[in-house]
């Protein structure tokens, strides 16, 4: 079981690397990257099998043509996230640790389809996944992923100096040890950073970043 939920793990890192580009939130293919959308299920469905997916699961705030509505409606059919009741997905939302470590934990078979986030927030917490410290309430950010990513493979920091750091915005980065992850995962090929070699630790991810993510990594396991 453990190795299966690493394997899982590894492929959301590779997911994961076009999402931390600063490229893929711009369009639904990255060419160039390490991975491809071929198997994407709902990046690759018909825009009338969307709008048909849509009606089904009561959205009523996506479009069919919106560069992540295919991918929305996988993770909704998944049971990964759901829309509001009013039929609201928003996916602009800025995303809440508890709702973006609870897809997480789904997916890395952590949690289940039927906990409540803050149950797979609990879950993710005593398997290690995520620190004990973390609040449900809090905007998931770029280094909250790296963090967990960090701890799903057990990467070790790396040491640090102002001379061997990847990314320009070194000073964005709160603690020593959160510039040591980054520098790990860099030198691992996990994080290429954006064109201006920044990371932008603080970015916030939205509901639409983490559906079209999420419907990679379903891909990719199939």
């Amino acid at each position: 079981m453990r190795t299966g939920r690493r394997f899982v793990a590894l492929i959301c890192v590779f997911s994961i690397l076009a999402l931390v580009s600063g490229t893929v939130l711009a369009a639904p293919t990255v060419p160039g990257a390490v991975y491809g959308d071929q198997q994407a299920q709902g990046v690759n469905k018909p825009v009338v099998q969307i709008q048909q997916d849509l009606q089904q699961a009561g959205i009523k705030d996506v479009k069919p043509t919106d560069w992540a509505a295919g991918s929305i409606t996988v993770i909704v059919q998944a049971g990964l996230l759901k829309p509001e009741a009013d039929g609201n997905f928003h996916p602009e939302a800025k995303l809440k640790n508890d709702e973006g470590v609870a897809v997480f934990a789904r997916v890395l078979g952590i949690a289940s389809k039927t906990d409540t986030p803050q149950q797979a927030m609990q879950k993710a917490k005593d398997a290690g996944i995520v620190s004990s410290s973390t609040t449900a309430d809090k905007d998931m950010s770029r280094m909250d992923v790296a963090r967990m990513l960090a701890k799903a493979l057990g990467v070790t920091p790396a040491p640090v100096t102002a001379a061997n750091y990847p990314f320009m915005d070194m000073y964005k980065v709160q603690s020593q040890e959160d510039l040591g992850i980054l520098k790990a995962l860099y030198d691992l090929g996990i994080f290429k950073g954006y064109e201006d070699k920044t990371f932008r630790p603080d970015a916030i991810l939205t509901k639409a970043q983490i559906a079209i993510l999420i419907d990679r990594i379903l891909g990719a396991t199939k």
